[in-house]
């Protein structure tokens, strides 16, 4: 049931990268109070539980200062990836609303072709398993922001940067609106799996329940509307035990070895991260590095088994790059940033300094992109061969 807007109701946002299965959280949690969950489109005045992928560029803060806490889900980047561009393929790629709901009769519906995730996980990989990091670094730090303040998108992509550690300050809605630092975090994988979902579930009812406008079920009703819960049709990416389809995800959205050892590494530098110095002590920071070991486990044995197979991963090349950066112009994602058409808006004048000597930016774009990926896989192109 909805909340009225601007009804009196104590705020809960659950806040998540794109692709963390926020739709079997969502459905828990309407399960557990009967409250609607909104999304972050709506208008300020809407309270109560909403969905946010903020500070990730598909994510908006439109609900102003009507949140009072937050629980930060999340969920292994190995599926989290494709699961998030399985929605990008849904909704045609869109950048807008009013587009995106032109393709709503193909959510959930349809499935993207291989060709289409290889694509986009090859152009995009870079990125977004940098901002998968940076998601959680956002909600843990209480919002420390990590874009410039003109990145609109806040993905640092060129003519923008990342923020140095010493020049990060806390995002104004986080100073400002409310508190950022999340109250409990919920993983995925533990919420779908029999033997801890009603125990994960469990952390979200007990942050709802005596809350205004919050009539959360009593705790022995819990495991049976837990189970009733999960009996709904879920075929996000994953390699769950409990996903209940003959679809083999892990052929279905394959990753390269490079990318599977970043990924690995990736999450290395966030579990040495968060059980380090000012962070071990912390109750949050040693449930995200319990959380991080069992990705570990599950990537370190899709890699044995790559390796043991002993496929060869063609080398990167820039024709390739380029034909993939062409390709995702054509879906209108990689123009953001044009500076053509920056020029007929407003900010234009105070971001300008960064489009000096450049046509509209694709090509350094582009370049750039190549010498981040190859340095990031030590891989070379045909070019330096």
């Amino acid at each position: 049931m909805p909340l009225d807007v601007g009804s009196e109701a104590f705020g809960t946002l659950l806040a998540s990268y794109p692709g963390s299965g926020m739709r079997l959280v969502w459905q828990h949690t309407e399960a557990l109070t009967g409250v609607e969950v909104s999304d972050d489109i709506g208008s300020a005045e809407v309270t109560g539980i909403i969905k946010t992928q903020y500070p990730h560029q598909e994510g908006r803060w439109s609900y102003g200062d009507n949140m009072d806490q937050v629980i930060l889900v999340i969920r292994n980047p190995r599926w989290a990836l494709p699961s998030y561009h399985g929605q990008l393929y849904e909704i045609n790629y869109a950048l807008d609303f009013e587009t995106a709901y032109k393709y709503y009769d193909r959510v959930s519906t349809i499935r993207e072709p291989l060709a289409a995730w290889i694509k986009w996980r090859d152009y995009m990989f870079q990125q977004e398993i940098e901002l998968w990091g940076k998601f959680i670094d956002f909600w843990m730090t209480g919002g420390n922001q990590y874009w410039m303040d003109f990145d609109y998108e806040r993905n640092g992509r060129w003519p923008f940067e990342y923020l140095d550690e010493e020049d990060k300050k806390i995002d104004v809605h986080c100073e400002y609106e409310m508190d950022c630092y999340p109250r409990a975090v919920v993983s995925y994988e533990r919420l779908r799996n029999p033997e801890t979902g009603p125990d994960e579930a469990d952390k979200i009812a007990d942050l709802l329940d005596g809350k205004l406008s919050m009539n959360v079920l009593d705790t022995e009703e819990r495991p049976c509307v837990w189970e009733k819960t999960m009996t709904q049709p879920d075929d996000t990416p994953n390699n769950d035990s409990s996903d209940r389809t003959t679809t083999n995800h892990r052929a279905y959205y394959p990753f390269t070895y490079q990318q599977l050892l970043q990924i690995e590494n990736k999450l290395k530098e966030y579990k040495l991260k968060y059980s380090g110095d000012g962070w071990a002590r912390k109750p949050l920071s040693q449930n995200v590095v319990s959380i991080i070991d069992e990705y570990l486990l599950d990537i370190h044995d899709e890699i044995e088994h790559m390796e043991a197979d002993a496929t060869p991963t063609p080398a990167p090349n820039e024709i390739y790059q380029e034909q993939l950066l062409e390709w995702y112009k054509s879906v209108g994602r990689d123009s953001r940033y044009n500076k053509n058409k920056l020029k007929g808006m407003a900010i234009y004048e105070q971001i300008k300094p960064f489009y000096e000597d450049t046509d509209d930016g694709y090509h350094i774009h582009d370049k750039l992109r190549n010498r981040n990926y190859i340095s990031q896989t030590g891989q070379k192109t045909i070019l330096e061969e």
